[in-house]
């Protein structure tokens, strides 16, 4: 009976395949549903940490007060914000909170990937 099954699916397979369908076997990792950059550059990596000094619900974005001045910081829905090992939510993020964010430059925007708040 098995073979009967793989028989079946390799023959669809290959029918498919030969008029040019495509398909997918399981759903794609959701970094690949990433925005394209425009340019195709790679994306750069830093560290961000300091202390929220705004906070802006409506456009998802945090403003962090460093060393070196104001910061804003887009926030996206699969960004991951942790609160010691526990995982925390967007409206958890407090003014005075203090964090350090790893973000990236998409298209001359900073994007948390992860927040960590002390």
């Amino acid at each position: 009976m098995a073979w009967l099954r793989i028989f079946a699916t390799a023959t669809l397979a290959a029918v498919f395949g030969a008029a040019g369908f495509g398909f997918a076997l399981a759903d794609p990792p959701p970094w690949a549903h990433a925005l394209p950059l425009a340019d195709g550059a790679a994306r750069s990596h830093a560290v961000v940490s300091g202390r929220i000094v705004g906070i802006d619900f409506a456009s998802a974005s945090i403003l962090v007060e460093t060393q070196h001045g104001r910061v804003p910081i887009a926030v996206t829905p699969s960004t991951s914000i942790f609160r010691g090992q526990d995982f925390a939510s967007f409206a958890e993020l407090e003014r005075g909170s203090r964090v350090d964010i790893d973000v990236s430059d998409v298209a001359g925007r900073l994007v948390a990937q992860i927040i960590r708040i002390r």
